[in-house]
């Protein structure tokens, strides 16, 4: 086995990766190798480098050189590309990583190795992608779903390993040692392997930055998780991420404990006890605007001198239109022509008693034509959304007058039978 050294790819650019050789050094001094472009942004090649290039699920260091910021870091063809914000002209140059945000990744990249290791131990379950973000961290898992009381079992395990503040160990090995590292999960790249060991636990051919103890780690707290394909998607957060989290979550709690006169341990009998309360007044609720329904139907009809029942609507939902239209067709021998003003998109309800022998798609058409109507129904209902820009006094005006003429004409019939 090998140790960091001065490790260059065979084959590759000649860059030293000093994050290789530690960590935590967070300023450097290189010469410059190649001024170059990528994609409309100066490029420095250099001869040294602490900035970390984005691979392996890791994004890239961010940070400055020469007072120029670095907007990325990336690997092309094996050559580290330091991406600027403006061009530096120079032989020498000096920079700085965010090293604020580079020991995040590597306590996030530390966590994932070490969650990783414990959900194959505890679940069999092998991690297929790694993806480490600016908010959050995730691992796809090949199990087909993940219950409460294995999150809990995983956590603890994790808790049990960063508490022992175990050492965190990189080295180099050659392709033909690979048998002897019982790797979680055996490499495919060729060549000189980089491996990650938490001692006596875990061993990962890795290219990331990592801190040196578990300890360091902090704590990892699964956040959430999803479907994804066959398997599961978790998320988790570790270290500084984890408190901000928590201390997040802990000023909701509070914030939801006071505003409702209790304390946070009583906060989920005081929750469950205003759900059953709310469910109760929701039923009373309906049962009285169904009364009120009732009544404004009767209303209405009574009040009625024809046929058609024309109404705009502008303190009611759709839905409570729709449910006083029908029960007014269903009472009597009428057809509606309901309006409804809503906050983004106004409404239209067109319907008929089934004793009037009315196809009332015949007015699809021009309704779309014309006012931008979407929508449809049945030869008795039709329902209609149209853009707050349409006058909708303008529309059931002009709709009953086109209805008129057909109403009479059944009228008309009916008298001569």
């Amino acid at each position: 086995m090998n140790g960091a050294g001065n490790f260059k790819e065979p084959g590759k650019a000649s860059t030293r990766r000093l994050y290789f050789e530690d960590a935590y050094r967070r300023e450097f001094e290189s010469r410059v190798m190649e001024v170059r472009f990528h994609e409309g942004r100066p490029a420095l090649i250099l001869e040294a480098t602490c900035f970390y290039p984005e691979g392996g699920g890791q994004p890239g260091d961010l940070g400055e050189i020469e007072g120029v910021k670095v907007v990325g870091v990336i690997e092309d063809q094996g050559e580290i590309l330091h991406l600027l914000e403006e061009v530096v002209q120079a032989e020498k140059v000096k920079g700085k990583i965010d090293w604020a945000r580079r020991y995040d990744f590597m306590q996030q990249h530390s966590g994932q190795h070490l969650l990783s290791q414990v959900f194959f131990e505890l679940l069999g379950a092998e991690t297929l992608s790694f993806h480490l973000g600016e908010e959050t961290a995730s691992i796809e898992l090949d199990l087909a779903q993940l219950e409460e009381a294995d999150v809990e079992k995983v956590e603890r395990k994790t808790a049990e390993i960063i508490f022992e503040n175990r050492p965190i160990k990189t080295y180099f090995i050659e392709e033909r040692e690979i048998s002897q590292i019982p790797f979680r999960k055996r490499p495919v790249k060729s060549g000189l392997i980089r491996v990650v060991e938490i001692d006596r636990f875990d061993y990962s051919a890795c290219g990331g930055t990592h801190v040196r103890q578990t300890g360091e780690i902090g704590l990892i707290k699964i956040i959430g998780q999803e479907k994804i394909r066959k398997n599961v998607r978790v998320y988790f957060v570790c270290g500084y991420r984890a408190l901000k989290d928590y201390q997040h979550k802990e000023k909701i709690l509070a914030r939801l404990a006071t505003g409702l006169g209790t304390s946070i341990n009583q906060l989920p009998l005081t929750v469950e006890r205003l759900q059953l309360d709310t469910r109760d007044l929701r039923k009373r609720c309906l049962k009285l605007r169904e009364e009120m329904n009732q009544y404004e139907a009767e209303k209405i009809m009574a009040e009625a001198r024809e046929i058609i029942i024309d109404r705009l609507f502008e303190d009611r939902t759709a839905e409570e239109a729709r449910r006083l239209g029908l029960k007014i067709i269903h009472s009597g021998r009428f057809l509606v022509i309901f309006g409804i003003k809503g906050e983004s998109r106004n409404h239209l309800l067109l319907a008929r008693a089934a004793e009037i022998p009315l196809d009332l798609r015949k007015w699809l058409p021009w309704l779309k034509e014309n006012f931008e109507a979407r929508g449809g129904g049945s030869d008795s209902l039709i329902e209609m959304a149209l853009p707050k820009s349409q006058n909708l006094e303008e529309i059931i005006s002009e709709l009953r007058k086109k209805i008129v003429p057909d109403i009479e004409a059944i009228i008309h019939n009916e008298g001569k039978q």
